[in-house]
């Protein structure tokens, strides 16, 4: 079905004009503003999922593997889809409460916050072959290092991050604290950034740019949010030198990632979850829970152009590349809403 979309706000400039009596020369024309794309976003198929759903967790893409990865929390599961057909391939059961999702060539590795531990899955069998303790409670963001061949997970119970090799044993390669020390709410979504080997790491209403070959801070950016509002998941944007970060406030933030000035400052429907960028067309994915939408946004325009209506509750997305294909998890619903987008 074709989903309903709020209209795009252009931005136009206003004409001014000035009479004199004696002739001046003519000033330069103003630059016309930069319009931002109209999209459309239409279900191709919806895919029922296995159990009985209820939360759920992030959903991530693996263009290689043909795959997409659901982590079906309530019902303790890892779900794998086909993306050739768009079925169900497997479910891999007893991951406990899945969390964070991130994946090399060979493994799955996924967060367990009842269990504090990464459940390792192996590819394409589907196995858990190995279970790494995290380091602390309540694992939750966890990345891949590809240039380490290591994996860094984020504890939010006690407010750390571990490393752990990514090939077998998974030997532990070790932790860091985060900042700030005596975190209110604690770190949540995040990103890695194989530019320049830094883990973008939210902590209340700060980023944590950490260094991941020395598993040091190298600086802290304080956000300007409401009271008690949080930096969530983010992007960064390597074409326009941009880390977006998301906010439990009804705005998403552009930030210089060297200095952390705000650069734009987009209003959005509600505070999101996870995000999910689509470098092909230059669009960001936005899950927002509250006002039960999955944002748009124009990377190079910094506007939202979308609001593509989902279901209460709804809070992730993965975007398959190439494919212009989003994998949105309905989890109330538990089912997997595959969407196409196009611009134009």
């Amino acid at each position: 079905m074709l989903k309903t979309i709020a209209g795009v706000v252009a931005i136009t400039a206003a004409l001014l004009a000035a009479g004199c009596a004696t002739p001046a020369a003519t000033p330069a024309a103003p630059p016309k503003p930069t319009s931002a794309p109209k999209v459309t976003v239409t279900t191709q198929t919806t895919i029922a999922l296995p159990g009985v759903g209820g939360h759920g967790d992030v959903v991530v893409a693996d263009p290689a593997a043909h795959a997409v990865y659901v982590a079906q929390s309530p019902d303790n599961n890892l779900v794998v889809i086909n993306t050739s057909n768009n079925t169900v391939e497997a479910v891999v059961p007893q991951v406990a409460n899945a969390n964070g999702i991130t994946f090399n060539d060979s493994y799955l590795f996924v967060a367990e916050p009842d269990a504090g531990a990464v459940a390792v899955i192996a590819k394409p069998s589907w196995k858990v072959i190995a279970t790494v303790p995290s380091g602390g409670k309540s694992p939750d963001a966890i990345y891949y290092d590809q240039k380490e061949n290591s994996v860094f997970v984020t504890n939010d119970g006690t407010n750390n991050m571990q490393e752990f090799s990514a090939a077998a044993p998974f030997t532990i390669e070790g932790a860091m604290n985060l900042s700030p020390g005596s975190a209110k709410t604690g770190p949540d979504l995040g990103t890695y950034s194989p530019t320049g080997d830094t883990i973008y790491q939210s902590d209340d209403n700060n980023v944590d740019v950490i260094d991941a070959k020395t598993r040091q801070i190298q600086k802290v950016f304080t956000l300007s949010l409401s009271a008690g509002g949080t930096a969530k998941d983010m992007f960064y944007d390597q074409a326009h030198h941009l880390l977006w970060v998301g906010t439990s406030d009804p705005k998403l933030l552009a930030i210089n990632p060297d200095t952390g000035t705000v650069a734009y400052t987009v209003k959005t429907a509600s505070g999101m979850d996870q995000l999910a960028a689509d470098t092909d067309q230059g669009l960001l994915f936005i899950g927002e829970s509250k006002a039960g939408v999955m944002g748009v946004v124009d990377l190079s325009t910094h506007q939202n152009i979308a609001d593509v209506r989902t279901e209460p509750a709804f809070h992730t997305e993965g975007y398959l590349p190439q494919a212009h294909l989003v994998y949105a998890y309905l989890n109330t619903s538990n089912k997997i809403d595959v969407d196409n987008v196009s611009t134009g």
